[in-house]
């Protein structure tokens, strides 16, 4: 049986409230390859260097900040609140709370979009599903961000509801919206997406490319298995800005591998684990052989 969290109420025969769960970048940084710019700039948490986060606010201190008259006070609480949330931080939101961020994030779209950025985040984190709806009209805002952040959301909360938001997003010309909806089907284990996904490998761009690669993996399709491979065998060449994404790649390559339980990339698998020079993919690889 689980510790009660030492901050939890207890007693009282009321269902204590629910916490945020541990959440965040990783979901992502997992199923998916997204450069690092543009996780920087789509989301934005991380561009405004670091502040006070010593004594977080209470949620409802929090919701009375985002009705604040002051705009950078909304934004800016809700740029906190979404920062401690991916943290893991636990804050305590009950249902009436939970629902006021869906109305708070609902009402702002006359808001500064930087309100609407980071409170999609938050409700990303807090894999609050009643948002969904929300969230799905979010992916045609007029902000590349927001419909980035509302897209990362949708697949942190893997509801396939948003799986229809997403598959239209990926059509979309802004090359963060394409690959945060393509994680964001990914997450999901979206199928009807497979046509579009197997289509985006034949595309140019490598990181769509591989992204769709990993997530047709996770919906058992074999035609990712060449792509895969690909992968898999990317080697690092010197060059600064290429190298640094054959890691991550070769990583979630591994993961799709091992969704997929293909004899070519089992093979491959065994190989990596025994002669890869980074000890991080061999890692990855005896894990996958387990």
């Amino acid at each position: 049986m689980a510790e009660t969290p030492a901050n939890q109420p207890k007693g009282g025969g009321n269902e204590p409230p629910l916490y945020a769960p541990e959440t965040g970048f990783s979901l992502f940084l997992k199923l998916f390859i997204v450069p690092a710019g543009i996780v920087a700039v789509a989301l934005g948490i991380f561009l405004l260097g670091t502040f006070s986060l010593q004594h977080p606010k209470n949620a409802g201190q929090y919701l009375e900040e985002f009705r604040s008259d002051n705009t950078s006070r909304r934004w800016q609480s809700a740029l906190e609140l979404s920062r401690l949330l991916t943290q893991g931080e636990k804050i305590q939101f009950d249902d009436k709370l939970r629902g006021e961020l869906v109305t708070a994030f609902t009402t702002a779209k006359s808001d500064d979009p930087r309100v609407r950025e980071y409170l999609a985040l938050v409700l990303g984190s807090l894999k609050e599903k009643s948002a969904v709806p929300a969230l799905v009209e979010a992916v045609e805002d007029p902000s590349e961000n927001v419909k980035v952040n509302a897209l990362w959301a949708l697949g942190n909360i893997e509801d396939p509801a948003g799986g229809p938001a997403a598959l239209k997003a990926m059509s979309q010309s802004d090359a963060g919206v394409q690959l945060m909806a393509v994680g964001a089907l990914s997450a999901m284990k979206y199928g009807p997406a497979k046509f579009a996904l197997e289509k985006n490998l034949e595309s140019s761009t490598q990181d769509l490319r591989y992204d769709s690669a990993v997530a047709l993996a996770r919906l058992k399709d074999e035609k990712a298995v060449p792509t895969l491979l690909e992968m898999l065998n990317l080697k690092t060449t010197g060059q600064v800005g290429t190298d640094q994404m054959v890691e991550p790649a070769k990583i979630a390559a591994i993961e799709g591998a091992q969704a997929l339980g293909n004899p070519t990339l089992h093979q491959k698998l065994y190989d990596l684990s025994k002669n890869d020079p980074d000890l991080k993919v061999r890692e990855a690889a005896l894990d996958a052989l387990k």
